[in-house]
């Protein structure tokens, strides 16, 4: 069983490098295919439809909003800074909230996930992933990299929220410094594909000589699903 389930996420890890996306939204991708979305997402960060997740998920468009830092005439995009406390109509409420690569650029990461459990209705579900062992970009700026540890300690405190799936993405140290390595591989199409291919296999060869789970110890991202139950 844990070589069919390696061989087929080597083949989508091989499937999305063919797009020249990174091993960090990989890995966001194909969680997010593994949630069946029936009502409303917002999702911050993305600058439209073509480059959302969401487009790898089978809800319909009408039920998808966006928000960034960017204006967008698109119907349903929605201007809100993270950075700051906005103002809300009382039936802006979204069932599902994701901040993907989204915390990592913003100073103040406590008021936006004030400004973000406004946003979500009872029962609703934040999904946030950040990058760990990923280059430095900006957005327009790159503060800090975060630990499923932090985020565990925020939302334990919080009473109106439950910790319900954390994940620590990624095989080992090899596919991470093959991450780590991307923008330069991606010029290199007939090398990427093989040195990926090699990364991912070492790991795994790793882990049956390593106690502790390579994956938690070279995270490539992380992702926490949070419930708000109050």
């Amino acid at each position: 069983m844990n070589f069919i389930n390696n061989l087929k996420l080597l083949i989508q890890l091989l499937k999305y490098s063919r797009y020249n996306f990174s091993l960090c939204k990989t890995y966001q991708i194909l969680q997010i295919k593994k949630q069946k979305f029936k009502k409303e997402i917002i999702e911050f960060g993305s600058n439209n439809y073509e480059e959302s997740l969401i487009k790898y998920n089978s809800l319909k468009k009408d039920f998808v909003y966006f928000s960034n830092l960017f204006k967008n005439k698109n119907k349903n995009y929605i201007h809100l800074n993270l950075e700051k406390k906005n103002i809300y109509k009382k039936k802006l409420k979204f069932s599902n909230v994701l901040l993907f690569n989204v915390l990592e650029h913003i100073s103040n990461d406590q008021n936006a996930l004030t400004e973000v459990e406004k946003l979500l209705k009872k029962k609703g579900k934040l999904f946030i992933s950040t990058p760990f062992l990923y280059r430095y970009h900006k957005a327009p700026k790159d503060y800090k990299r975060y630990t499923l540890d932090y985020f565990e300690e925020i939302f334990q405190k919080n009473k109106k929220f439950k910790i319900i799936k954390k994940l620590s993405l990624g095989t080992g140290p090899f596919l991470a410094s093959y991450s780590l390595l991307f923008d330069y591989l991606k010029k290199i199409p007939l090398m990427k594909y093989p040195i990926l291919t090699l990364c991912f296999l070492l790991d795994i060869v790793l882990k049956s000589f390593h106690k502790n789970k390579n994956t938690n110890l070279y995270p490539i991202c992380i992702l926490i699903i949070i419930k708000k139950i109050n």
